[in-house]
């Protein structure tokens, strides 16, 4: 089945009930921006909003599928 670019996943939809500059407050209070290397404190949240939904069992799960190397 092809993709579309106006199919509105689960996960969009949760992405829509954050307000956009919460994440950012969060994690410049708690000091994760500073602490943070290649992901963005917005990115690392989404991919844990996946990580549950997906039912994920392991890192090497989310990476697959999020199509995103993992490096030690």
């Amino acid at each position: 089945m092809k993709s579309s670019k106006r199919e509105v996943t689960v996960l969009k939809q949760i992405c829509k009930l954050i307000p956009g500059h919460l994440v950012e407050k969060l994690a410049k209070r708690h000091g994760v921006n500073k602490q943070s290397r290649t992901y963005s404190p917005w990115s690392h949240v989404i991919s844990l909003f996946y990580t549950q939904l997906s039912h994920a069992l392991s890192l090497n799960d989310v990476c697959d599928a999020l199509n995103t190397p993992y490096r030690a």
